[in-house]
């Protein structure tokens, strides 16, 4: 009988724990082959994520606004000044207008893999949860900083 007690214990216990461990979102820059964690933050719903750069062909900003859904990035929102290569224009991407002097796409695209390189004079900034990264001063162009759920 003391082990059936114990074991309902450990049991009630490990659900316990899974159910109240935060999953975590890892941003990691990978230099020369080796990941470094940039920053470690709670995978909850709704968490805001914005990409800001330089566009590398038509040199101006370009605002991406993203949110987690609980597993993937959705990307919801891309502002930019100028059409160009790689920018969306289509009205069948989502809804496109202007306004205030910019260009919007608003869309529900999933991302389940999100990586991104920093670039000569691109200006590579995300702002996670609030918390703004300049990852173009911290780290060499070409690196790839990645969004990964677990280590």
């Amino acid at each position: 009988m003391k082990k059936f007690f114990i074991a309902i214990f450990l049991g009630v216990f490990l659900i316990f724990i899974t159910a109240h461990c935060e999953k975590k979102i890892y941003v990691l820059a990978e230099v020369g082959g080796v990941k470094k964690i940039i920053t470690a933050i709670n995978a909850k719903k709704n968490l805001p994520l914005e990409i800001k750069f330089i566009h590398s062909v038509q040199k101006t900003p370009v605002i991406e606004i993203l949110n987690f859904d609980g597993e993937n990035f959705i990307l919801q929102r891309t502002i930019y000044k100028s059409h160009g290569v790689g920018l969306p224009f289509l009205e069948s991407d989502g809804n496109f207008h202007f306004e205030d002097g910019n260009f919007i796409l608003e869309m529900h695209r999933e991302i389940k893999n999100l990586e991104l390189r920093t670039g000569l004079g691109t200006q590579l900034t995300i702002t996670l949860n609030g918390k703004i990264f300049e990852l173009y001063k911290n780290f060499p162009s070409g690196t790839k900083i990645i969004f990964q759920k677990q280590l």
